[in-house]
């Protein structure tokens, strides 16, 4: 029994651990890191896009994203919180964006959001950015 009683234990603590899972009790920003190079934080407006770029887009991948909350709110902050946690890292976009409301924390429907944060190589060449999507 003690020992059934430890694994349970164990199992909440680890699941607790990501963005997106219902036990969580604080708002949450997990960061899976994916370029070999950091940059510096980045000043200006991000792109926020909900699919991919267009294909004439070259760009590195710095990492992925994941944002969890806890009490009800709206998707737009959580675009805003991408587009912030985005610049930290040095991206200019986010891009495959997805946010969803899902049981968490201490609501039945606290906001959520995942997106890939990417450093443009050659912004010139994508004409409108601001018709692509968002710019936070």
């Amino acid at each position: 029994m003690k020992d059934l009683l430890y694994i349970s234990a164990l199992t909440l603590t680890l699941c607790a651990c990501s963005a997106h899972n219902p036990f969580i009790v604080t708002n949450t920003t997990d960061v899976k890191p994916a370029a070999a190079r950091h940059y510096p934080a980045y000043v200006g407006p991000v792109l926020v896009v909900a699919g991919p770029l267009p294909s004439n887009a070259r760009f590195e991948m710095i990492g992925e994203i994941e944002i969890g909350k806890v009490w009800y709110g709206g998707g737009d902050k959580i675009l805003q919180e991408l587009a912030d946690r985005a610049r930290e890292l040095g991206a200019d976009a986010v891009i495959d964006v997805k946010t969803w409301h899902q049981p968490s924390g201490y609501s039945w429907a606290a906001p959520h959001g995942h997106g890939q944060a990417v450093k443009l190589l050659n912004p010139e060449e994508l004409h409108d950015l601001s018709a692509l999507g968002k710019m936070l």
